[in-house]
């Protein structure tokens, strides 16, 4: 399997680059792997944004991962819209925002690579319209695309610790599917079960890759399923993406070679991780 792509953001030099990590593949993403960069990287006080391997290909699978230290606790954190599909179709399985900045800082990146801005930039202005998306420190707290809130505040103390107002993130990337008759059926085979999604079908703005436009889209979430948080799947669709069967179909078919083992222990690998921060 390929190793992770991550975007190492260094706020205090105001550098990045662009990580190669094998060592985070056992991981699978999301959560388990976001709670290893941070006991990678906890010296600089990280707050790490992962997906996981079924972002931007399957239903339901709409959320991004946030984690971070949260006065003397890792917390981890999720949030629908589009974030999850731009840091897909940018070709990254993680981001991690080291540091802080001695200045005010707008972040705009686009397909990993990254610029910094100063605080008169306009982050309505970056990035290209329709490929973005927008996280912004605003009077309401930090805010995905003016629509989309976190929960708890957390992130929010932590992007004014840090003086990041925010970061514009752009995906222009394409991917291939070997074989989209099979990819279609898979497809259609789970977005058959959205009766067994935990909310009712709406006309609010959607998390990307779900149609139900629930009332409970604007809100982020905390903790919950490891399986279901490390693919970065939205908690409300944990009984899909709970089954093994199924979430080892998915990721077979994208070519990973996860074993049923290896995905029945993630939940023994978070936690001995979660270990290593102490």
């Amino acid at each position: 399997m390929e190793p992770k792509r991550v975007l190492y953001i260094n706020l205090s030099s105001k550098s990045s680059s662009i990580q190669y990590m094998p060592e985070l593949v056992d991981y699978v993403g999301g959560v388990t792997m976001g709670v290893k960069l941070f006991a990678l990287y906890k010296d600089v006080d990280p707050v790490v944004l992962s997906i996981g391997p079924l972002n931007g290909y399957f239903p339901f699978v709409s959320k991004t991962c946030f984690v971070a230290e949260n006065e003397g606790v890792i917390e981890d954190l999720y949030i629908g819209g589009s974030l999850g599909f731009r840091l897909r179709f940018s070709g990254l399985d993680a981001i991690v925002l080291a540091g802080s900045s001695s200045e005010a800082v707008l972040l705009d990146i686009l397909d990993g690579k990254v610029t910094f801005m100063d605080e008169t930039a306009d982050s309505s202005a970056l990035g290209l319209p329709g490929k973005r998306s927008v996280l912004a420190l605003s009077r309401g707290g930090l805010i995905l695309d003016s629509y989309f809130e976190f929960p708890s505040g957390i992130l929010e103390k932590k992007f004014i610790a840090k003086k990041l107002l925010g970061a514009v993130i752009t995906g222009t990337k394409t991917f291939s599917i070997a074989d989209i008759g099979k990819y279609t059926e898979l497809f259609n085979q789970i977005m058959g079960e959205k009766d067994r999604i935990k909310v009712a079908p709406g006309s609010h703005p959607s998390c990307s890759g779900c149609p139900m436009g629930c009332t409970l889209s604007v809100n982020g979430e905390i903790g919950g399923n490891i399986l279901v948080h490390s693919l970065v799947a939205c908690g409300f669709a944990e009984d899909i993406y709970s089954n093994l069967g199924t979430v080892f179909a998915c990721l077979s078919f994208l070519g990973y070679k996860y074993t049923h083992e290896q995905l029945e222990t993630l939940a023994d690998l978070f936690s001995r991780t979660l270990k290593e921060i102490a």
